[in-house]
């Protein structure tokens, strides 16, 4: 059978198109202060524990009590701001103009908040360039709620959707929801190893253009 043409692409947010690859490191630095928790020597290092989900990668550095989690929680939520601002990768507007302009819907598909997101949109002015934000209050990957919901919205088959991201939970989900491709970044919050079930990995941005196809 033919396979069908890309019409809907559906990006993760943070570690796809926006560069916060920092930010997690640093939390982590001052968790380690506060809970005496493993203390990162760099970010390639961070990156190695990271999980989609932050509780998950919480129980893996042993914050494992309420009271450790509520000191946890409190100290992640002080970040919010930080996540606020920033800047997209090198060559993201390019790939984003590109693909609008071969007719394709763009979606974010992100366990962030629609808020956050759309500022940094319009502060980098790539916001005009999405049909659809998908945010947390639809779902969580590696959930496909997400991914099911923007599929309804457009009118799209799985088949005729894609679905890119940098962490194995947004792989997982494009794979039970039957996407026709699950790509993975390998610049994003996971090591490139991690992605492994994904249909392609791309190592930049402006190589999307053809992965999606």
């Amino acid at each position: 059978m033919k396979q069908k043409k890309t019409k809907l692409i559906m990006f993760d947010y943070d570690g796809v198109l926006i560069d916060s690859n920092h930010l997690p490191k640093l939390y982590y630095d001052d968790l380690a202060k506060a809970l005496g928790t493993k203390r990162f020597n760099s970010v390639e290092e961070t990156r190695e524990y990271l999980e989609v989900s932050v509780h998950d990668t919480l129980q893996k550095l042993g914050v494992d009590t309420p009271e450790k989690k509520e000191i946890a929680m409190k100290l992640f939520r002080s970040y919010d701001d930080k996540w606020k601002n920033l800047s997209l990768f090198p060559h993201v507007k390019e790939m984003l103009k590109t693909l609008k302009e071969h007719g394709y819907l763009l979606a974010i598909v992100s366990n962030n908040l629609s808020e956050v997101i759309e500022h940094d949109l319009k502060k980098n002015n790539v916001h005009h360039y999405f049909d659809h934000i998908i945010d947390i209050k639809f779902g969580r990957k590696p959930e496909t709620d997400q991914i099911i919901h923007c599929l309804k919205i457009t009118g799209t088959l799985p088949e005729e959707a894609v679905m890119i991201d940098d962490m194995d939970g947004g792989i997982i989900a494009a794979k039970n929801a039957k996407l026709k491709k699950a790509i993975g970044v390998s610049y994003g919050y996971q090591l490139k190893e991690r992605l492994h079930m994904a249909d392609v990995i791309v190592d930049h941005p402006t190589q999307i253009i053809d992965a999606v196809k």
